[in-house]
């Protein structure tokens, strides 16, 4: 069967063989939105300089280890702090989601961002989505506080609950914008990476101004 490229890669070449494969971006499909600083510059609890946001043409390298004569190869978009933001804090509802298998760390993760989501951007609403994508078909939601996430990370496994599949994509977007939900932050491995996509495809073709952030959760090194 002959390979198809994904549809959702935006793909960018430059000099010597650079290749980014990029991915898509809010401001893909709602043009003229407001960028606003960072709240981070503001918050006395962070000696920010401009040196610690990350740059628009920031890229990871996909192999750290190349030959004198090798082609630059293929990069990724660096993740991390940017000046500006879409957000205003209050604005925000985030929810957070852990899908597919178990591996340690999870509750490190939930406690990190909503950690940072509070103390960093100056966020207060954070959900926690129950048992994995299924449970965006249910009202069982956990807010999510950073009392409530001080101790996780002692804990194995995720608060969250975890489940396979479930990726009905409307239904999850429907919930989504019931809850009035416009930051997704969803832990797990390649194939929740992929119902990731699908779900901002829905959200796109919606034009709700919405982020889905993928958070890689996997053993196998198989998310690129």
């Amino acid at each position: 069967m002959e390979e198809q490229s994904d549809p959702l890669m935006k793909i960018e070449t430059g000099d010597y063989g650079y290749v980014l494969e990029d991915v898509p971006h809010l401001t893909d499909y709602l043009s003229n939105l407001i960028m606003y600083p960072n709240p981070m510059r503001f918050n006395p609890a962070y000696s920010v300089v401009k040196q610690y946001f990350v740059d628009c043409d920031d890229t990871v390298p996909e192999r750290v280890v190349v030959h004198k004569n090798d082609p630059r190869g293929v990069h990724f978009r660096r993740a991390g702090p940017r000046q500006n933001v879409y957000f205003l804090p209050d604005e925000v509802h985030a929810c957070i989601v852990t899908c597919g298998g178990l591996c340690p760390g999870l509750n490190t993760v939930i406690r990190e961002i909503v950690c940072a989501l509070y103390h960093m951007y100056g966020v207060t609403r954070v959900l926690g989505i129950d048992g994995g994508y299924r449970g965006f078909y249910s009202k069982n939601t956990i807010t999510l506080t950073p009392k409530f996430v001080n101790d996780i990370h002692k804990r194995g496994g995720t608060i969250l609950g975890s489940s396979r599949g479930g990726h009905d994509k409307s239904k999850i977007v429907d919930s989504i914008q019931d809850r009035g939900i416009n930051q997704v932050y969803i832990i797990g491995g390649d194939g929740t990476q992929k119902g990731a996509a699908v779900i901002f495809e829905e959200i796109k073709k919606r034009g709700i101004k919405a982020v889905v952030a993928g958070i890689p959760k996997t053993i196998d090194n198989d998310i690129a």
